[in-house]
Formats: C-alpha cells, structure tokens, sequence
C-alpha cells in the first residue's frame, strides 16, 4: 500500500473508532496542505454511503522534525473543550498518541473548516486585510471579538487539561529553550529576559490564553473569521501575553522589509484595545501589555533558534528552519524598543 494510501486507512481508522464514519467510508484524496512548523496538515475528503454529510477534514499530526515540542495531546483535548464555546473552532474526531505512525507521529482529525488562512509577510495577504479594516472592519471586529470571548471563558473548564503557568513560569520555560536551542550567546536576549522579570506586572486571575493569536492562525470565509485554529502553544496564565505578542510588529508582517501599520495586519491598536477593554470589562495598560510583548519577542526568537539549532545538528533538513534566522534583526529591535533603549 503506498504511503498516501496508508495515511488515509490510519485516518479513516481512527474516525471509525470514535463513530465518526461508518465502515464503508472510503478515502478520495489525502494532500498535505503547506506550511507547517511544528506541525503538519492534510486535508482528507471523504466519501461514506451512510453519512451523507462526510466531505472534508483535516489530519494535524506532530512530526519528528518539529521544531518545537509541545503536547499534541493537550491541542486535542482543548479542541474538545472548546466544541460548545463561542470561539469558532473545529469539531474533532479522535486523537492517536501512538509516535510510530503512517504519518510519522501522533495525530488527530478534524472538520475542514471552510475559509483560508492569511500570510501578513505577503504584500497582496497585507492588502487584503488593510482593504477590510478601510471598508467595514468586520474582520478586525470578529478579530477583537473572538479574543475577548476567549478570555472570558470560565477558567475551570480548561483546569487540568491545559498546563498552567504563572509570569515567571512562562519566562523561564522560553528561557530554557532558548538555552538549548542558542548557537551563541545574544546580549541584547539575554538582557532582556532580566528586564521583563525585573518589570512583572501586577498579577491578574487567570484565564485562557491561546499563546499564538494572530490572524494567520484563523480562517477567513466571506470577509469574516470562521475559525479559530493553532492551540498548540495555548496555557492558563495571564491574558495579557495574547495582547502583547500581537502587538509585535513582527505580527503586522515585519520581516525584512516594513509591514502593515495596524495592529497585527488588522486594526488600528487604539481602536483594538479600546473594542477589546469594552468586551471584557478590564482596562489595556499599555506599559503592561509591552511587557507581555518582550516576552513574545523572546518566545519567537527561542522558537526560531530552536529551529535553526535542529538544522545545524542535522535533524531537520527544512530549509525554512534555517531561514528563520534573518527575523532575528527585527525581534531584538523590538526589544530595544520595548525596554526603552
């Protein structure tokens, strides 16, 4: 059996096992869809005589190669989790932890949410979203809208299932990757975690937080956000750090050349933060959230090393982790921002 064939059984399998297919159903495509860093996506259609309804889904599988090692698992629990909450995210249909795999690790399936996603580091995807913000901000308000759902999302649910960190919890565990994935030591890096430790921010209760939130984790159907997706990095601690990493200038497509000037590629700050301070009943401190946004800096900048050190060692032979190298510039710029250098 060829290997695409293989996967598409391994799908199909798990699905018949939690009742999501019958026994007929049948496999008609399996692609891999592009992109991907730490995770790998299929999208397989589906054929079944006796659900009618089958069409597409989507394989998300955690690859040897990963450039960073977060918990499938949690992902797929959370998912579970957040099926009857007001955050648009996909259905799930079982999780297989086993690592030896046709598709190379553990996985799970979930319904194709229709819509595509956006890149900001394009130029036409940039335009796109700056068009919407100008005609009727209706993605920027589903953009706000949805994180303010997701931070008022009773915190009890998601105990237990999802890792918890406080501030200092979260610094020190980028700082350890950091620590393992660095070729050299960086003084500005290393600078920095002291200042954000030096600058905690009063604590607040705690909530979920999705830990990658930008518009190139949700899908767009039809001008508005239909999906919610990426929770791989998703913990319980402060709110905050959602506000902050967005805030990056990286986020609005900064790369090697200037990108959007709204906030993420979607909304002007002001306008954002004041939606989203009405929608949760608590105030945007601006010094506070800048704080959240050096550690966002400083997890990007663990996460890409941690690439790049894969590639030196000969684990990963994506050219992608090694290119990553050149956002660099732009993050430890926004550090000597954000400190006030």
């Amino acid at each position: 059996m060829r290997a695409g064939a293989e996967r598409a059984e391994a799908a199909l399998a798990l699905m018949r096992s939690v009742g999501s297919v019958s026994g007929r159903a049948r496999a008609i495509d399996l692609v891999q869809i592009e992109g991907g860093w730490s995770r790998h996506t299929y999208r397989l259609a589906v054929a079944d005589p006796e659900r009618p309804a089958a069409g597409e889904y989507i394989v998300r599988v955690r690859s040897a190669e990963s450039v960073l090692d977060t918990d499938l698992g949690q992902e797929f629990r959370l998912y579970q989790l957040l099926a009857d909450e007001p955050v648009p995210t996909p259905r799930v249909h079982g999780y297989e932890p086993a690592t030896e795999t046709p598709f190379g690790g553990p996985f799970f399936v979930m319904d194709r949410v229709p819509g595509d996603a956006v890149n900001v580091w394009r130029d036409r995807d940039r335009a796109r979203l700056e068009r919407s913000w100008e005609r009727d901000r209706s993605l920027a308000a589903d953009f706000v809208d949805n994180l303010a759902a997701l931070h008022r999302l009773p915190i009890e649910r998601f105990e237990g299932a999802v890792v918890a960190r406080d501030f200092r919890a979260m610094v020190e565990h980028w700082r350890g990757i950091y620590e393992w994935g660095r070729l050299v030591r960086d003084p500005v890096v290393e600078e920095a975690y002291a200042w954000v430790l030096d600058h905690e921010p009063e604590p607040v209760p705690s909530r979920l937080v999705h830990g990658d939130y930008r518009i190139g984790n949700c899908l767009i159907d039809g001008g508005r956000i239909s999906g919610v997706l990426d929770w791989e990095l998703a913990f319980i601690g402060d709110h905050r750090f959602d506000l902050g990493y967005l805030a990056l200038d990286y986020e609005a497509g900064q790369f090697l050349a200037p990108g959007s000037a709204l906030l993420g590629a979607v909304a002007e700050r002001d306008w954002f933060e004041r939606r989203y301070g009405e929608a949760t009943g608590s105030e945007v401190r601006r010094a506070e959230v800048d704080v959240f946004a050096a550690v966002g800096a400083l997890m990007l900048i663990a996460i890409m090393g941690n690439g790049i050190r894969l590639f030196a060692d000969g684990r990963t032979a994506d050219v992608r982790a090694a290119w990553s190298r050149f956002v660099f510039p732009v993050l430890r710029r926004d550090l000597v921002r954000l400190m006030g250098w």
